[in-house]
């Protein structure tokens, strides 16, 4: 845990700089400053059920322990300058550097050694009434990041594969509109190397209906811009289409909210066959006239999985660049998602109890049971589909203004699917993290 509170007490100091947050003016141009930093301390034991950790690059098996640290900064600035009355010129540029340090994460993506420092975000464009293009290094996400949000899967020498903290897309360019309820946009985005080199070209569509919810709609087409001989994911010539209900209420039941999502991955290219489709149900009610306030949720989700994945048919859903915004959305479950499944071939059923003991302090505890939907793990035949049961019980503080931090704890018992292919030990995880921004 040292690293991390020494961290911590790094970015109190930074916090006390006086320029991050700041703006500042020159003439008509006006900049503004921002600081993000994160870290973190994670203890694996019984890596991968006790078969161990495995280094991606070497394949050298490491042992069941993985002790290891991670942490990132990122200086930005927003810039803004009026051309006209109604038309203004808009640009951003961001560094980020991470590093990790000790054994490497759990799932041997990254070595202690790994890190580097890189433009993030570098985007320009124009703003007027309701309309804003930009192009270049940029964020975007759709709703909840279920299928488009992380452009940049942080692997190798990015450091930091855990807290994840490059997201940006390049080469990327977004035209949106926004009036009252309605948001639009029509994007192109490309992501890193490490998540395949493609391409997404689409349109999303958002609206709010009154307090009721927010429906979405996006339709987008892929192109793989691997090179020759690159090995890749099948992913050229698929059309990804998605439907979305989110943050549903019901009259009289102000407290219970309703969210769910479709989404089907279609059409064909090189010789692939698309057939895949992933979807998930949600509801969730905040008790809030008890003590404590505790909020219950159940989630199903369903990722479809592929029975032969040597043929010309892809069935198993593509997880494309889905992000992480909160606890399991969608990163389902910090163990199994992170190291074992992709949200892909995968059942999960999910019960989540949140409790808020102060202003500040929330403690909540989630389970998860997974199953596999075909009975193979990544081409490996498995007699059973049940695959695995994950718990976590963690403790979010909101330490300072702009400081947040989680203490975590996580077990995963094998079911039949993880004994056929790793081991009976309950693979575990302490971890300890803090993003600041300013």
């Amino acid at each position: 845990m040292r690293h991390s509170l020494g961290a911590l007490t790094l970015s109190a100091l930074v916090a006390q700089t006086g320029w991050a947050g700041e703006s500042l003016r020159a003439g008509a141009l006006d900049a503004q400053f921002s600081l993000t930093a994160g870290g973190a301390n994670i203890d694996a034991r019984h890596v991968n059920f006790g078969a161990g950790r495995v280094d991606q690059r070497s394949a050298e098996n490491t042992g069941e322990r993985a002790h290891w640290q991670e942490f990132y900064l990122k200086p930005g600035v927003n810039l803004a300058y009026p051309l006209t009355s109604e038309l203004e010129l808009l640009g951003a540029v961001s560094v980020l550097g991470a590093t990790t340090l000790g054994d490497g994460d759990a799932g041997g993506y990254t070595r202690g050694s790994d890190g580097r420092v890189g433009l993030e975000e570098a985007y320009a464009g124009l703003h007027s009434g309701a309309w804003r293009f930009t192009a270049g290094r940029q964020n975007y996400q759709v709703g909840s990041g279920f299928i488009v949000m992380d452009g940049n899967l942080d692997m190798r020498d990015d450091g930091a594969f855990w807290l994840g903290p490059r997201s940006a897309f390049r080469d990327s360019g977004l035209l949106s509109y926004s009036q009252g309820p309605l948001g639009a946009q029509a994007f192109s985005l490309r992501t890193d190397d490490d998540l395949g080199d493609f391409r997404m070209t689409g349109m999303n569509l958002d609206y709010r209906l009154a307090d009721t919810v927010t429906l979405g709609l996006m339709a987008f087409g892929v192109d793989s811009l691997t090179s020759a001989g690159q090995a890749s994911v099948a992913r050229d010539g698929m059309q990804v289409y998605n439907l979305r209900a989110l943050n549903g209420r019901l009259p009289g039941l102000d407290n219970l909210t309703i969210d769910a999502e479709l989404a089907l991955e279609r059409g064909h290219g090189d010789g692939v066959d698309y057939h895949a489709r992933a979807w998930y149900a949600q509801a969730g009610y905040r008790f809030a006239s008890l003590p404590l306030a505790p909020f219950l949720s159940y989630r199903y989700a369903l990722f479809s999985g592929d029975s032969d994945l040597g043929d010309q048919h892809r069935k198993d859903w593509d997880p494309l660049s889905k992000g992480f915004s909160d606890w399991s959305t969608w990163l389902i479950g910090d163990v199994v998602g992170n190291y074992l499944l992709n949200n892909s071939n995968e059942r999960v059923s999910q019960w989540t109890v949140k409790a808020q003991l102060s202003e500040h302090l929330m403690l909540g505890g989630i389970h998860y049971q997974f199953s596999l939907d075909q009975a193979n793990y990544y081409g490996m035949p498995v007699s059973e589909r049940r695959f695995a049961d994950e718990s976590v019980v963690f403790l979010d503080w909101i330490a300072a203004e702009g400081l947040s931090t989680s203490l975590s704890y996580n077990w995963v018992q094998p079911r039949s699917a993880v004994k056929e292919v790793f081991g009976d030990d309950n693979f575990n995880t302490l971890e300890m993290y803090f993003t600041y921004r300013y």
